[in-house]
């Protein structure tokens, strides 16, 4: 029997579950231990450009899928276009998978020559994470403004706002002075 003076625990396929604080002992006396924490990386996908990308008609769609927190880059990675898989190789796109750094890839889904059909929610589909999706609006001559709903985000809506507030500001103090 080969007595070594060190000891290894394995976990194999680790899940968030097996995350915490782990003691080592040798019972000795007095006892001896050691503590370390595991902390499981879940790998996360996001894309870049989300949640909505405005392109205009003959222009090209660029989504950039970040995959972070992952080891290993996955082993493949699938787009979607409105629940439908877009093919590796067809004429209209292309889809590229590279490892961009430590823990990070990288999956980029190019279409050129955009069109109104191009447009829906796009879905980034990693095989060690959870998918990310984007809408992808393409415009023909329309401008992106028009297709704003939330229209007190505009900054011409919060001057008008704020010269409304002057205003009637302005009038009560007349009025106060005036009395």
């Amino acid at each position: 029997m080969d007595r070594s003076d060190d000891w290894m625990l394995q976990i194999k396929l680790a899940q968030l579950a097996d995350e915490g604080l782990y003691e080592c002992q040798v019972n000795t006396h007095p006892l001896i231990s050691f503590f370390v924490t595991l902390t499981v990386l879940v790998p996360k996908s996001s894309i870049k450009e989300a949640p909505d990308l405005y392109v205009k008609t003959g222009s090209s769609i660029n989504l950039t899928c970040l995959i972070s927190q992952s080891p290993e880059p996955p082993v493949f990675v699938f787009w979607y276009h409105q629940d439908r898989m877009i093919n590796y190789d067809s004429s209209g796109g292309q889809i590229t998978v590279q490892k961009a750094g430590k823990d990070t890839a990288v999956s980029r889904l190019f279409i050129k020559n955009a069109q109104p059909a191009d447009s829906g929610n796009y879905t980034c589909c990693p095989s060690n994470a959870d998918a990310s999706s984007i809408s992808v609006h393409v415009l023909n001559g329309e401008k992106r403004a028009a297709m704003q709903h939330d229209l007190n985000t505009s900054p011409a809506s919060g001057a008008m706002d704020q010269n409304s507030w002057s205003f009637l500001v302005s009038i009560l103090l007349f009025l106060v002075l005036s009395s």
